[in-house]
């Protein structure tokens, strides 16, 4: 597998040093996100009042 990479590497005319770190990186990426999933807590909504003035709503989110 290693192989295909670096040909695909060359074929792009990349480093192929780049393209294998990308891949590490994409891989641990996945790994914390599975580990740690984020989700957002609350939520804001802006909107503007009769009188033009901008009005900012915070909403919590339930879990």
């Amino acid at each position: 597998m290693l192989k295909g990479i670096i040909d695909f590497a060359y074929f792009l005319g990349v480093d192929p040093f780049w393209m294998i770190l990308d891949l590490i990186l994409l891989l641990l990426l996945m790994i914390v996100k599975c580990i740690c999933p984020w989700q957002p807590k609350w939520k804001s909504k802006t909107t503007i009042d009769k009188n033009g003035n901008t009005v900012t709503k915070y909403y919590h989110l339930d879990e």
